[in-house]
């Protein structure tokens, strides 16, 4: 006699699905996999970020040395009364109870005579007989301010090599009686931000009273070493202008792992 199937005990072998704590370990693990690799692309984006904005500082730089050695493309200031001699740079000024972090840059004019080559002359010493200031406008012409704006790319910031916020104005000029081209530094500030207007000249007017009573606090004699840090990278580089530089050469990306550079 034939044994019959019961139809309530099937002979089929009934599958399994993952248990709840099966799932929710696969789970774990991808989520910490993608993690890691997250976190790998993001860190390097960030460091790509920061290597992007190291190069565009020091072709910033470079763009100011160019200007200078081709005066004709800096636009307005040349007139009869008055010569184009260079850029003036400057950074850290207050904002607030903040620091600025953008570089305001201006045309730097004087007078078109020549000043007097008497022994002892140098180049900070040549632009004060010239009377060079700022050129912020001018209303008798309806000229407007030379003043510009750099902002570093992603929120890189610029400082001095003991990590303090660099604050000070950088003047690249040619020479009013030999025209060559000359570099120096100073920690005073000059409020192009806010007093470099055709009806705001105290910037101007300021820089040239420098020039005139304090040539001491402009050097030529040392290099500048602006060290860049990101928000988001742990990497500082320095960008190197050398002392007294005369040509787009005297800026110099150094390698952060460098034993010549200062910033740490």
């Amino acid at each position: 006699m034939k044994q019959q199937t019961s139809l309530n005990h099937p002979t089929a072998t009934t599958r399994q699905g993952f248990t709840i704590i099966e799932v929710m370990l696969v789970l774990a693990i991808t989520g910490l996999m993608l993690i890691g690799v997250l976190g790998g692309t993001y860190s390097a984006i960030a460091t790509q970020r920061y290597q992007d904005s190291v190069r565009s500082f020091s072709e910033f730089l470079r763009q100011l040395y160019s200007e200078v050695i081709s005066p004709e493309s800096l636009g307005e200031g040349n007139s009869n009364q008055y010569a184009i001699y260079g850029k003036v740079a400057v950074f850290g000024l207050d904002q607030g109870n903040n620091v600025d972090h953008n570089i305001y840059t201006a045309t730097l004019i004087g007078d078109v005579k020549i000043p007097s080559s008497s022994p002892g002359n140098n180049f900070i010493n040549e632009l004060s007989q010239v009377n060079a200031k700022l050129f912020c406008g001018d209303t008798t012409r309806d000229q407007e301010s030379t003043r510009s704006v750099y902002t570093p790319l992603w929120d890189a910031k610029i400082l001095y090599p003991n990590k303090q916020q660099m604050r000070g104005t950088l003047i690249i000029a040619r020479s009013p009686t030999s025209g060559t081209v000359h570099t120096a530094f100073t920690s005073k500030t000059f409020d192009v931000k806010d007093s470099c207007e055709p009806d705001r000249q105290g910037a101007s007017t300021a820089l040239q009273t420098a020039l005139h009573n304090e040539p001491a606090e402009f050097s030529t004699l040392a290099d500048i070493d602006f060290c860049l840090r990101s928000e988001n990278s742990n990497i500082i580089r320095d960008v190197r202008l050398r002392a007294d530089g005369r040509n787009t050469s005297a800026v110099n990306i150094l390698d952060a792992d460098s034993g010549e550079s200062k910033c740490r």
